[in-house]
């Protein structure tokens, strides 16, 4: 259990200092992902940088995430619960195409540009609050493999077990400190778990650019 998102963070920077995981830039997904990049980047001493994903909910299970889109026309549905949840493919095609008129909004407002992100050769420390089904992951992967990603680690301070064992298909390596076995939401791991506003984490990630410069 972790008190909050900063305190998770250290337990989380922790971990990477056990598994000597190098580094040359930290990418937070937000909005959620930011207050526990910016304590990560600090601790390490690397930049960060922000990848926006809006997540695609169940109709009835809002709590449920079945997809995820990233800007630049990146997008993964998690079909098999999809077919669990009994979601018809209309529902899906028309929630993910508002999806991505929002994430390409919000991108915007968080500075990031609309070209490739500054990772290029870079090894990357993927960073979110919490994995709890990997579809936001998996649309930041595809996005940072796209821009020429030399490696990315996936990081989070908690996820289930058997959802990271997806992640390890598609990442070059995962650390979490935390991995439940009866893991149900991120938010049961955390003393203090409020939600996190864009406009929050806009102006988190602006002081970490500023501490950076």
């Amino acid at each position: 259990m972790f008190t909050d998102r900063s305190d998770a963070a250290r337990h989380l920077v922790a971990a990477l200092h056990r598994r000597e995981v190098e580094s040359e830039a930290v990418v937070a997904i937000a909005p959620a992902g930011i207050p526990v990049g910016t304590v990560v980047a600090d601790e390490l001493e690397v930049t960060m940088d922000v990848l926006v994903a809006q997540r695609i909910r169940a109709p009835d299970h809002p709590e449920l995430t079945i997809g995820a889109v990233a800007p630049g026309g990146f997008s993964w549905i998690n079909s098999p619960m999809m077919r669990f949840l009994d979601v018809n493919w209309e529902y899906v095609q028309e929630a993910k195409t508002h999806a991505a008129d929002a994430v390409e909004t919000r991108a915007v407002d968080y500075g990031e540009q609309w070209g490739p992100l500054d990772v290029a050769g870079k090894r990357v420390l993927l960073l979110d609050d919490g994995i709890p089904t990997g579809a936001a992951m998996r649309v930041a992967v595809q996005r940072l493999r796209k821009a020429g990603a030399d490696s990315v680690v996936a990081a989070a301070p908690v996820a289930p077990p058997d959802v990271l064992a997806e992640v390890r298909r598609w990442t070059d390596e995962v650390v979490v400190p935390l991995q439940p076995s009866a893991f149900q939401s991120t938010s049961d791991y955390y003393e203090e778990f409020g939600r996190v506003t864009d406009e929050e984490a806009t102006t988190l990630s602006a002081l970490a650019g500023e501490r950076t410069a």
